[in-house]
């Protein structure tokens, strides 16, 4: 489920990560993919020390983890550690589809996530550009904003041709595996989210309650 979810960073907050990423230490960003990822991944990341990126961790990881509309689509299970990314004038990522797995096999990339980090008129190109089916979607949203998408999706960003791009990308496991699944749930809370206001007590309200709830029993995997 492609989802877009505004201001999940913001304020202080958001300032104090764009500071720190414009600060820190960049490598090649091909250093971390693999096979074809790696042939067509021209863009600058963080340095790996994870020391230099626990203090920009510390404020997303939270930001994302507890943001209400963020659980309601993912199910967050596990988080793998942000990639901080950079785009300069004619880098790019083609198309590519995420690794399945993270931390040597420890973590199922479920959901793959893009947290912007610079508002759109700081640069012009950079549009991440996710493939569904014969639909495509493209998104370049305000800093701080977040975008899910399963991770089985092709995707790319489109050259930078002015301005610097920053971004944090990052992938959850999800306690519900399944994107079809996922979707049915957040369709089905968004409905009982109206009848909770508009008819609280109502049966045809208990009876949306209790096929949710025996959904997510029934799909959750621990």
């Amino acid at each position: 489920m492609l989802s877009h979810i505004p201001a999940v960073l913001k304020g202080a907050a958001l300032e104090r990560v764009r500071a720190l990423v414009r600060a820190a230490p960049w490598e090649d960003g091909a250093a971390t993919a693999s096979g074809h990822a790696a042939s067509v991944k021209r863009n600058l990341q963080v340095a790996g020390d994870p020391a230099r990126r626990k203090p920009l961790d510390e404020i997303v990881m939270p930001a994302i983890l507890s943001d209400p509309r963020f659980v309601e689509v993912a199910f967050p299970k596990v988080m793998a550690p942000p990639t901080y990314n950079r785009y300069d004038p004619g880098m790019t990522y083609g198309d590519h589809v995420d690794a399945p797995f993270l931390s040597a096999g420890r973590v199922r990339a479920d959901i793959s996530l893009t947290l912007f980090l610079s508002d759109p008129d700081e640069y012009e190109g950079g549009e991440l550009t996710i493939r569904q089916g014969d639909a495509t979607f493209r998104a370049r949203h305000a800093a701080g904003d977040l975008v899910t998408y399963p991770t089985t999706s092709l995707h790319h960003v489109t050259p930078v041709t002015r301005g610097t791009r920053l971004a944090a990308v990052s992938w959850v496991q999800s306690y519900v595996p399944d994107e079809r699944q996922r979707r049915i749930l957040w369709e089905l809370s968004e409905a009982k989210k109206l009848l909770d206001r508009t008819a609280p007590a109502a049966p045809e309200t208990d009876a949306l309650r209790n096929g949710l709830f025996n959904l997510l029993r029934m799909w959750w995997q621990p």
